[in-house]
C-alpha cells in the first residue's frame, strides 16, 4: 500500500500552520516563524483579509490589545523568530487569508499566508440561502393568492352587474304602453272675434268746428 507524503517547501519565513479553522467569538493565534534556528526578527507584522496592516510585538499584550482586539501572545518571543498574534474574539470578517511578514537579518521582508476559517460559517450562509429561498417561495405564493383573490372578485362584480342590467330590462318591457283613449284630444283653436275699424272717408261736420256767420 503506498502511503501519500506531502512536502511543503518553505522559505525563511513560514506559517506555523497554513489552514487554520477558529470558533466564532472564541480567540485563536496565527503564528509563524523563521526557518533558521533562533533567529531573531527586526520586527513582526500581519495584514488581515478584511483591513489595515498592524505591526505587534512582545509590548502588545493582553491588557492593551491593538484595535481592542490583537495582541502578542506572551509565549512567544521576536528574539526567537517568532511573528504571532493572537485574536481575542474570531469573527465571521477574519475569514480568509492573512499575511504574515517580518524582517531578518538579510534587510529583507518574508512572508506566508495563513488560511483563517470560522465554525458555522459555511452552515450559516447555507441556512440564510435557504431562508431566502423560502420567503421569496412564501412572496410568490401570497402574490398569487392576492391575485387570485383579485380575479375572482372581478368576476363576481361582473356577474352582479349583468344580473342588475337583466332585472332592469325586464321592469322595463312590463311598464304598459299608454292606451290610445288615455290620451289627451287636441281642442280646436279658439276664434277670436274680428273687430274692424273703418275711418270715415270725410271728416264729419261738427258743430264746434262750424263757422258762425258774419
Amino acid at each position: 500500500m503506498m502511503q501519500t507524503i506531502q512536502v511543503r517547501v518553505v522559505k525563511q519565513l513560514a506559517a506555523i500552520q497554513t489552514n487554520i479553522t477558529a470558533v466564532h467569538g472564541k480567540p485563536i493565534t496565527l503564528a509563524c516563524a523563521t526557518t533558521k534556528e533562533l533567529m531573531p526578527l527586526s520586527y513582526c507584522r500581519f495584514e488581515p483579509p478584511n483591513g489595515q496592516p498592524f505591526s505587534i510585538n512582545s509590548e502588545v499584550t493582553r491588557t492593551n490589545p491593538i484595535l481592542g482586539r490583537y495582541f502578542f501572545p506572551s509565549n512567544k518571543s521576536l528574539d526567537r523568530g517568532d511573528c504571532a498574534v493572537t485574536i481575542r474574539k474570531v469573527k465571521y470578517d477574519d475569514v480568509g487569508a492573512w499575511t504574515c511578514a517580518a524582517g531578518l537579518d538579510d534587510g529583507q521582508e518574508h512572508i506566508d499566508l495563513i488560511q483563517l476559517d470560522v465554525e458555522g460559517l459555511y452552515a450559516m450562509s447555507t441556512a440564510s440561502a435557504t431562508g431566502i429561498t423560502f420567503g421569496a417561495i412564501g412572496i410568490i405564493a401570497l402574490l398569487a393568492a392576492l391575485g387570485f383573490f383579485a380575479w375572482k372578485q372581478r368576476r363576481v362584480l361582473g356577474a352582479m352587474r349583468r344580473e342588475a342590467e337583466e332585472v332592469r330590462g325586464h321592469e322595463l318591457e312590463q311598464i304598459p304602453a299608454a292606451s290610445p283613449s288615455s290620451q289627451s284630444t287636441p281642442q280646436p283653436a279658439r276664434s277670436l272675434p274680428r273687430v274692424e275699424i273703418e275711418s270715415p272717408s270725410e271728416p264729419s261736420a261738427s258743430p264746434l268746428l262750424t263757422q258762425p256767420e258774419s
